[in-house]
């Protein structure tokens, strides 16, 4: 009989099987009964490439006992609280859709858990793919493996490495839990080093051996039978991926198809980095947070409540607000250049030469483009800005974010700017929050402006991070709203750059209205690591969707689901 696949669609993705979901495999006992294990393995993106300045304030994680192994860095068996960590020489402060899952699971399960995890970028499967990382591959093909020894003991095996990397963790940490333990799941995303060579022909074979071999694999180390039906849980790659390979996700897709316990996540559009390779903070969550539900629908973990409040307003009063549309109002592809003044925003006065539009060229924008702002000389003053009417807003108190990039020793005098004016009383002073620190602008603030400071040095022209900046401002009936960055050539010292000092690149503008209850007004609760900043519930600063709050008032059901 033919099998019919059945969708089930998350907020984010798509949880791809040829089944309902099996009634739950493991103990529902949450809090007495084994501890739980969850296994990582894959390539980059399962280990990690999100900056870790990108990592959300909301981020609960400190009852997730890790032990990280990048197939050499052998941990025996030592587990730690997970923190945003890889082992990438000179680049480690990042993190992965696995953070997003150890801190969902810990709000369910409100208990210590296991993860332990072994992932290296750029690595196949297939021993064909003479792109694999150092020659290190994830084969499970028997006349492969038989001849091979750990990566972490200097030979080729990935597979191997995590055998040893969970026989040191079951041994010195694991088989001494006074509870017991009990292993879980399997999380994996990887495929996109099996695009070339015999990769994607050998992909299906390849991937159905792995499986196999990790459960039996887990079977006897734990001596827990359910490890021969353990879930497995993956990501499919992004389309948008340089390395997308649809014979690749073509396998992923029959694999769960035909195995009942095997769970595919549709990331197929999902947004990357700067890079084209990688998940960004988005898409990240939209991975742990679909890992998270199928977890939830397998009895794993109980359902979570999140804390929200109503406030996003961002797509009802901002026109291209995360400058996805090019100069003719139509959504630009990621990779063309737009130049001109954005979509729906006014850029006055016009910077000399054409350095000025939408295109991808930063780090960590939001969707598909990121906006910028160049020229040599900047003017004096120049204003990238848009104007929200009275009536699209109404009195109340306002928080107005963004993401901006500024070259360090080229601050000048680049902010985030909110103003009120009214027909009656005309503009009230602004509020601004500057990119750099307070001793940056000693010479240049404005008394019709009231300025707060981001605190961020700048960053180099080769490595367009994009940082949080916020301000906070209280309208009153019949008042317009208008927002946006100033900039110029100003310098601090007194005198005008001739260079182009005070370009910016800016991105993922938000506004959020505080909810009022009776005659109490919740302001949004905003925090970071090194500013204000605000997440909402799919994990990104500024996002669409509804606010995060730590410590809100109203309480309702997860509503990730559609």
């Amino acid at each position: 009989m033919k099998r019919i696949i059945s969708l089930v669609l998350t907020a984010f993705g798509l949880v791809f099987s040829a089944h309902s979901a099996p009634a739950p495999l493991l103990s529902e006992n949450h809090g007495d009964g084994p501890i739980p294990v969850i296994v990582v393995c894959g390539q980059s993106n399962s280990d990690g490439r999100v900056p870790r300045f990108d990592y959300p304030a909301f981020m609960q994680t400190d009852l997730c006992m890790y032990s990280y192994d990048d197939g050499a860095h052998f941990q025996e068996g030592l587990f730690k609280p997970y923190t945003p960590y890889t082992w990438v020489s000179g680049d480690s402060e990042r993190f992965g859709y696995d953070a997003f899952v150890y801190h969902y699971m810990q709000k369910a399960l409100q208990q210590p858990f296991y993860v332990v995890k072994l992932t290296l970028g750029g690595t196949a499967i297939d021993p064909s793919c003479t792109n694999s990382n150092g020659g290190k591959f994830w084969s499970c093909n028997p006349d492969w493996y038989e001849q091979q020894t750990a990566t972490s003991l200097g030979g080729k095996s990935l597979m191997k490495a995590f055998e040893r990397a969970f026989e040191a963790c079951r041994t010195e940490t694991l088989d001494k839990l006074e509870q017991g333990y009990e292993v879980k799941a399997i999380l994996w995303h990887q495929g996109e080093s099996d695009h070339s060579a015999q990769g994607p022909a050998n992909y299906y074979q390849n991937l159905t051996t792995l499986i196999a071999h990790m459960r039996l694999f887990l079977t006897n180390q734990t001596g827990q039978e359910a490890c021969l039906t353990l879930p497995f849980i993956l990501g499919t790659v992004s389309h948008l991926s340089l390395q997308y390979n649809s014979d690749v996700e073509l396998a992923q897709l029959r694999i769960a198809g035909e195995d009942p316990y095997v769970f595919a996540i549709d990331m197929s559009k999902a947004p990357l980095l700067g890079d084209d390779l990688h998940f960004n903070v988005e898409s990240a969550h939209q991975l742990g947070r679909s890992v998270f539900e199928q977890l939830v629908a397998l009895g794993i973990c109980p359902e979570t409540e999140e804390e929200i409040a109503e406030g996003d307003i961002t797509e009802d009063v901002l026109v291209n607000a995360d400058f996805e549309l090019a100069t003719d109002g139509l959504p630009n592809p990621r990779g063309n250049v737009s130049r001109g003044a954005p979509y729906g925003w006014t850029l006055t006065p016009l910077p000399t030469g054409n350095s000025f539009g939408i295109n991808k060229d930063a780090v960590n924008f939001s969707g598909n483009n990121v906006c910028w702002v160049n020229a040599t000389p900047l003017p004096d003053d120049i204003e990238l800005s848009q104007t929200i009417p009275a009536e699209k807003l109404g009195a109340g108190h306002y928080v107005i974010t963004c993401k901006l990039w500024v070259e360090v020793n080229k601050k000048d005098n680049c902010r985030l700017f909110a103003q009120t004016s009214s027909t009656q009383g005309g503009e009230r002073k602004a509020v601004v929050q500057y990119y750099g620190y307070e001793s940056d602008y000693t010479k240049l603030l404005s008394p019709e402006e009231e300025a707060s400071y981001a605190g961020f040095a700048g960053g180099s022209s080769g490595n367009f991070i994009l940082h949080p900046l916020q301000v906070e401002i209280d309208l009153a009936d019949g008042e317009d709203l208008r927002l946006g960055i100033r900039s110029g050539n100003r310098r601090n010292n007194g005198t005008h750059s001739t260079d182009n000092s005070g370009w910016f690149k800016v991105d993922n503008f938000r506004i959020y209205k505080a909810k009022t209850t009776g005659l109490v007004s919740e302001k949004i609760q905003v925090k970071s690591e090194k500013n204000s900043t605000v997440y909402d519930l799919q994990g990104r600063g500024y996002a669409q969707g509804k606010v995060y709050i730590r410590n809100g008032k109203k309480f309702i059901k997860d509503n990730h689901r559609l």
